[in-house]
């Protein structure tokens, strides 16, 4: 594969990841390049380490050994306040929406960036399709609108690239639609991420690349076509259960 360049890149050299002082290592020499232009999609069984590339890229995690870059600026080695600006440029959203119940939904997304104009908060809540509910409390609304009310609270930050941890876990199929097609609309306006997932239903509609993590290395960077019709073994074993039952309809 030809490297990318750096202002699209976020590169993982031999990486290595230990927790447990050193006793239980969950990366051992990952090595992987994806683009920043791209939406990746991380796969991989449970406690593989999926979350854990998320936060090496932002600096929220430190790897033991190798190197961590984005947009052609060490990571890993880069002192924590220089971390905040690439942060706003790259948000990380955990599982939770993390929002105050206090709060109206406008002001949830404010808090991100108080000096917004507040035509962009506003505009922001739009493109998640809550610019009707911005004077809402969060408690009024499903899991599903607080997934997205935290999407635009990283949108506000006008970013470059995005990182999302299970961003439908726990929700019914219409709320997992809903914030699938705000994820589907960034994609379409050009905007990057990475998404960890178990949902390949999601992952084959939404992904251009998928980076899949087993032990403790990066064992696929490819389409998302080439990872759910593999027949490696290291493969088969996650997409099998999702294969047989695409084909059984």
């Amino acid at each position: 594969m030809t490297s990318l360049p750096d202002s699209e890149a976020l590169r993982f050299r031999d990486v290595h990841v230990a927790f447990d002082e050193g006793r239980r290592p969950v990366l051992a020499g990952l090595t992987a390049e994806v683009s920043t232009k791209e939406l990746t999609f991380i796969a991989g069984a449970s406690g593989t380490g999926k979350s854990v590339l998320c936060r090496l890229a932002v600096g929220l995690l430190r790897p033991d050994a190798g190197e961590v870059t984005l947009w052609g600026e060490r990571v890993d080695s880069r002192p924590e306040r220089e971390l905040v600006p690439l942060r706003r440029k790259a948000p990380y959203l955990v599982q939770g929406p993390a929002l105050l119940d206090w709060r109206t939904l406008r002001q949830n997304v404010w808090l991100a960036d108080p000096a917004a104009a507040v035509d962009d908060v506003d505009a922001a809540l739009a493109q998640v399709g809550l610019l009707d509910w911005a004077d809402r409390l969060p408690p009024e609304l499903g899991p599903g609108a607080k997934k997205r009310t935290a999407i635009a609270r990283a949108l506000v930050l006008k970013p470059r690239y995005l990182l999302f941890d299970e961003p439908t876990t726990g929700l019914d199929r219409k709320a997992a639609g809903q914030v699938e097609e705000v994820l589907a609309s960034l994609k379409a306006r050009g905007l990057g991420g990475m998404v960890v997932s178990h949902d390949y239903r999601q992952l084959k509609a939404l992904a251009d690349r998928v980076l899949v993590v087993a032990d403790k290395q990066c064992a696929y960077l490819g389409t998302p076509k080439g990872f759910l019709e593999s027949s490696a073994p290291e493969l088969r074993v996650l997409t099998a259960p999702f294969m047989e039952g695409a084909t059984d309809g």
